[in-house]
């Protein structure tokens, strides 16, 4: 009940703004105008003049993501576990990256479509890089913050390396990679949205500054609504998978 009249306070302030023009509202569409502007988008109309659907935005801008933020899992949780157990690892490798880490990820976009053969690349790079160091740091936290009792117990019952990690790194671990990689993906869309409305071609972030360029506003708000949407429901799923592979954990979900 709260929660619908919340939406509908929402909707009834939007409404109010645009038909009085506040601080020029007035260049924006209704929420009924929108809300017909999407249902033409989800029947397939075009969004705006480059002649690719809602689908075809939707697909490339997902496709990025869903490849960047993979690259970064399979990458920053491995490096994570090493840098977090290993002072070879943290005293070597983790000053070099974090040398990079404060570098925001919208700062890769020029050098990324200059030294990459392919915008798409390029774009999956950005991507990659907003994902990487939220799963890392995270990761390497989880590490650090492993009781040493556990440690002494696997060792004083005979437990080698590969039983250290199996019973206690890795499932200490996990709840600390499942918050970054929620963190990540997050940052993912972020990521993908600016290198879109830079370099071009089809997707989401792309069809949605073009269409301000062009003061489009329907296909502007669609484009924003929808990005809203996937990016919601893609850490959702981060989430409940986390929450189904540890149970034990009161971290994950909350």
């Amino acid at each position: 009940m709260l929660k619908g009249l919340s939406i509908a306070l929402f909707l009834s302030v939007w409404w109010v703004v645009v038909e009085v023009g506040f601080l020029g509202f007035d260049l924006l569409r209704t929420p009924l105008e929108t809300a017909v502007s999407l249902s033409s988008f989800v029947l397939g109309e075009a969004m705006g003049s480059g002649g690719e659907s809602l689908y075809v935005h939707g697909y490339h801008t997902l496709y990025r993501v869903l490849l960047g933020t993979g690259l970064a899992i399979a990458t920053a949780i491995p490096l994570g576990l090493a840098c977090g157990w290993s002072d070879w690892w943290r005293n070597y490798v983790y000053p070099s990256l974090e040398l990079l880490r404060p570098i925001p990820p919208v700062a890769w976009v020029p050098i990324a479509l200059i030294a990459f053969a392919s915008e798409f690349m390029g774009i999956v790079w950005v991507v990659f890089i907003g994902a990487f160091f939220p799963i890392f740091v995270n990761t390497m936290e989880g590490v650090a913050q492993i009781e040493p009792e556990y440690v002494r117990a696997v060792k004083s019952l005979g437990g080698g390396r590969w039983e250290l990690y199996r019973h206690v790194v890795i499932p200490h671990t996990i709840p600390s990679m499942i918050t970054g990689t929620t963190i990540g993906v997050g940052i993912a869309w972020i990521a993908v949205v600016a290198a879109e409305m830079l370099s071009g071609g089809p997707g989401l972030g792309y069809i949605t500054f073009q269409s301000y360029r062009l003061m489009d506003t329907g296909v502007v708000i669609v484009g924003i609504m929808v990005l809203g949407t996937i990016g919601a429901l893609s850490s959702s799923v981060v989430t409940r998978v986390g929450g189904r592979i540890t149970p034990w954990s009161d971290e994950v979900g909350e």
